[in-house]
């Protein structure tokens, strides 16, 4: 057992190289963090990895800070987090948005949780769901140079679609335009950095 503590950071090493370089499952702190690949991406290797872990931590904390009758998406991308869903109270939504702005590598946090009355059954949130992969599906017809769809990260929230990446304006436009006409989107939110 001595041995395995001696050797736990180089077997956390060997995970994290081997899993920057194709799209493998990291351990971070005891917690699995797939979905890794940088190979398409405008942000460093780090910067992917600080990410996952940004969004982890947030998760975590959130989870602690406010009470469980609410439905709160996190995603972080860049260093800017972003918080959707729903909650009950705008002391929760200030919890959230406190939760998310004290870790580490958090550069922005956009709080776009909503206040309601009623969180949202399990049918709505399939919704969103199915509307998040349409609009990914729906950027694989923009036929533009040097475009690469792998590098907008959506989330939808309440028929609202929220748009995160590093992208020229003209890319930005592009995937807009493409999503805005979607049956069942609302409503599409840029949290874009651009490239140019």
């Amino acid at each position: 057992m001595k041995l395995f503590k001696f050797f736990k950071p180089f077997v956390f090493i060997g995970l994290l190289i081997g899993g920057l370089s194709a799209c493998a499952p990291v351990i971070i702190g005891g917690a699995i963090v797939t979905g890794i690949n940088v190979a398409h991406d405008r942000r460093s290797a780090g910067q992917v990895l600080d990410d996952k872990m940004i969004t982890a931590s947030v998760k975590n904390e959130v989870r602690k800070s406010v009470i469980d009758d609410s439905r709160i998406k996190v995603e972080s991308y860049n260093g800017v987090v972003l918080l959707v869903g729903e909650v009950k109270t705008d002391s929760d939504r200030v919890k959230a948005e406190d939760s998310a702005a004290i870790k580490d590598g958090v550069i922005n946090v956009v709080n776009e949780l909503k206040l309601v009355s009623e969180i949202s059954n399990i049918g709505r949130r399939s919704k969103d769901n199915y509307i998040s992969s349409k609009a990914k599906a729906s950027l694989l017809k923009i036929k533009m140079k040097g475009f690469d769809p792998t590098r907008v990260q959506i989330t939808t929230a309440n028929r609202e679609v929220y748009l995160m990446g590093i992208v020229s304006r003209d890319e930005a436009d592009a995937v807009v335009e493409r999503i805005r006409h979607l049956r069942g989107v609302d409503r599409v939110v840029k949290i874009f950095e651009y490239s140019d």
